[in-house]
């Protein structure tokens, strides 16, 4: 669950930082999921490439009409092929720089695809039937999203959400949510969330 600077206000580092980054930790794969977008796909690609990791693209699906948001990782060329179509779809609906998707949109383009549910940060009831509904519509199961965010109530949430995935019988995956490469890059992504929410840094 990592992004690039590609996923406009969210992401603070490049894809050659992150790819350089992973590579330094000793990882052997790298996957990016940048918002309602394939735009950075060729240059973590080449920067994969250049470090010896294996590359897994995908794209972050946020849906104007259903939750949740989805990550959603083409397994072979087909996938890929359809997942390009579903975006091109959701961008000619939308201004410039923008990507109307809708539940509708997905289903038809889901064979061959992974999909990981991204829960909100409070797990509400109508979050579980938002995707006890995604994962009777789709032709395999999703798999259902927990990361930390080092915060007081994370066990809390990640017990919730172990708990959801049992009843609905939607396997659990740790993800990263990877917003940059360093520490140091920090105060960066706080501006640009700041400007995405209209609010001050304070």
């Amino acid at each position: 669950q990592a992004l690039t600077n590609f996923s406009f206000l969210r992401g603070a580092s490049h894809a050659r930082e992150l790819v350089q980054t992973a590579a330094a930790k000793g990882h052997a794969a790298i996957g990016v999921c940048d918002h309602n977008t394939l735009a950075g796909v060729v240059r973590v690609h080449a920067a994969a490439k250049s470090q010896g990791l294996r590359f897994l693209p995908g794209a972050r699906l946020d849906f104007e009409d259903a939750t949740p948001s989805l990550l959603c990782y083409p397994a072979d060329r087909d996938a890929f092929g359809r997942l390009t179509r579903l975006l091109s779809l959701g961008q000619l609906r939308a201004q410039k720089g923008g990507c109307r998707l809708r539940r509708d949109d997905l289903l038809a383009h889901a064979q061959g695809q992974v999909l990981i549910a991204i829960a909100p940060a409070d797990p509400d009831e109508a979050f579980a039937e938002a995707l006890a509904r995604l994962a009777s519509d789709l032709p395999e199961r999703p798999y259902l999203a927990a990361s930390r965010a080092y915060a007081a109530r994370d066990v809390r949430r990640i017990d919730r959400l172990a708990e959801l995935a049992r009843r609905l019988q939607t396997p659990m995956l740790a993800t990263g949510d990877v917003l940059y490469h360093t520490p140091e890059r920090r105060p960066l992504q706080d501006v640009l969330s700041c400007i995405r929410e209209t609010c001050t840094i304070q």
